[in-house]
């Protein structure tokens, strides 16, 4: 049975037409060999599936992620993700095996025999062993999603998402809604050298974090608290010095004699780049989220305190707090509030701003749909380095069946501190700008439809009103931007091509 579902998948890989023609052989082969394998390998109460997921998006975009002028033009585009995963599990071992295809339609020649940008990754590839029914350890390639994704989300919004490498410690009572998590990570450049070398990318070098959940009154009151300790190395950094070295010209007649000199000045450049290996800043952030469910009613709070060391180096104290109220007012119909606070830093004080940052960073989160679907303000947030932001959000939901629902948000934004950075270009220019705390509003207006199982359309339409605040805040002129929009159609369609379940 098995054989005869697994095998359709080589329809899934294609070659390049002048590839060598035994290889399609190997591959059918080597399909075969791991189809027979399988049948014989999965015992009685073991359970495996392969699935997949396709998920292509249209855009429009005319000021998404940043405002524009009339010197950018927007301009449509198709976003696209494919995966292929298979999912593995008995009494003693979980593990998971997927396969990503996240690109942009067109950004590889279609008459190319070679793929000259990689949009192929192994998206995760992780195990579980289970010691006993409560505790286990996970270890490979993951996602980490934690509560509602503020801190630890896999950003899916973005077809590439987000993963890591990491080793997690899990452990569950689910008779009591009791569960914990204990994960970390160490991350080095490849290959490994003998001693300890530079870490350049923007990951995380080392990463630890603690999470605990509990439940209460049949699942309708959940509290659940966090701790993440991120450490960074510090940026690279490079220099650029000026050498002048002075070369003698030698005139001469034409009887070949010296008549004089002349004095050449040479000027050389060069770039020395230093590295800090054993420079290395932790940061670590904690807090919590609790949520209550009542009838109609549901009400969720989220608080959190970073402090330690931003990645130059600087002292950080910096907080985040949040929640929302939801009512279903009648069946079709739920009305929702919220609001958000994350500090950000005074740029006014130029003498604090030296050795300490009161803005708080997200971390590694998702963004998408946490500060508007416009994703306006995601890179902001994740920085570190902010005037910070408020965000006041009411949502109307209207569910028309259970296969279709339409949604609309509105959204006031603001900043925590009333002052901008700004380069100085003259002596006697202030490093800051006050301004206005008000950035503007925005609208999403989102539609969800289910026509059959594993099958949904997501389309939506956006739009922001700034201020000349907001303008400031993307570096436009006040008065310069243009109507700020966005609008896409997405479709997502997760099929199961084989479940040993449904045998």
């Amino acid at each position: 049975m098995i054989f005869f579902y697994f095998c359709p998948l080589n329809l899934l890989f294609t070659y390049p037409a002048n590839n060598v023609r035994n290889m399609k052989n190997t591959q059918k082969t080597a399909l075969l060999v791991f189809c027979l394998w399988l049948m014989s390998s999965l015992d009685s109460v073991a359970q495996f599936s392969v699935s997949a997921e396709f998920r292509p998006r249209l855009e429009y975009r005319d000021g998404y992620s940043k405002l524009r002028d009339s010197s950018q033009n927007p301009y449509f585009d198709i976003l696209g993700r494919n995966r292929l995963i298979f999912d593995y599990k008995n009494d003693r071992f979980t593990a998971r095996f997927n396969l990503q295809h996240a690109y942009v339609f067109g950004e590889n020649n279609y008459s190319s025999d070679t793929i000259t940008r990689n949009t192929i990754n192994i998206y995760e590839a992780w195990f579980k062993y289970n010691f006993t029914k409560a505790i286990g350890l996970k270890i490979g390639r993951m996602e980490l999603i934690y509560d509602d994704g503020r801190l630890l989300g896999n950003s899916n919004w973005n077809p590439k998402a987000a993963s890591h490498d990491a080793g997690v410690a899990q452990w569950e009572v689910s008779k009591y809604g009791y569960r914990g998590d204990f994960g970390f990570a160490v991350n080095n450049t490849a290959p490994a050298g003998a001693f300890l070398a530079s870490y350049p990318l923007k990951n995380y070098k080392y990463l630890a974090y603690f999470y605990e959940q509990k439940k209460f009154l049949k699942d309708n009151l959940v509290f659940s608290v966090i701790a993440i300790l991120d450490v960074l190395q510090k940026p690279n950094t490079s220099a650029t010095t000026k050498t002048t070295t002075y070369n003698t010209l030698y005139v001469t007649n034409d009887q070949h004699d010296t008549i004089g000199t002349a004095v050449i000045p040479v000027t050389t450049t060069s770039t020395v780049g230093t590295t800090y290996p054993t420079r290395l800043y932790g940061r670590f952030t904690f807090g919590g989220t609790a949520a209550w469910t009542f009838k109609n009613l549901k009400v969720f709070a989220a608080g959190y305190y970073q402090a330690g060391h931003f990645n130059d180096g600087r002292k950080i104290s910096a907080g985040f707090a949040g929640g929302y109220v939801s009512y279903k007012v009648v069946k079709p119909l739920t009305l929702l509030a919220g609001y958000e606070y994350l500090t950000g830093n005074d740029y006014s004080d130029t003498t604090g701003l030296k050795t300490g940052t009161t803005a708080f960073s997200t971390l590694y989160p998702n963004a998408h749909g946490f500060y508007g679907y416009m994703d306006l303000f995601n890179s902001q947030v994740v920085s570190g380095n902010s005037p910070g932001l408020t965000d006041l959000y009411a949502r109307a939901t209207v569910n028309f069946s259970p296969k279709a629902y339409f949604e609309a948000t509105w959204r006031m934004f603001g900043l925590a501190k009333g002052y901008l950075p700004q380069t100085v270009k003259k002596q006697g220019d202030l490093p800051y700008l006050a301004v206005d705390k008000n950035l503007g509003s925005e609208i999403d207006l989102m539609f969800v439809y289910k026509p059959v199982a594993n099958f949904e359309i997501n389309t939506a339409y956006c739009f922001f009103l700034p201020t000349e605040s907001m303008e400031r805040f993307d570096g436009l002129k006040p008065g310069t931007s243009k109507w700020a929009q966005y609008a896409y159609v997405m479709l997502t369609w997760k099929p199961t091509f084989f479940s040993s379940d449904k045998q």
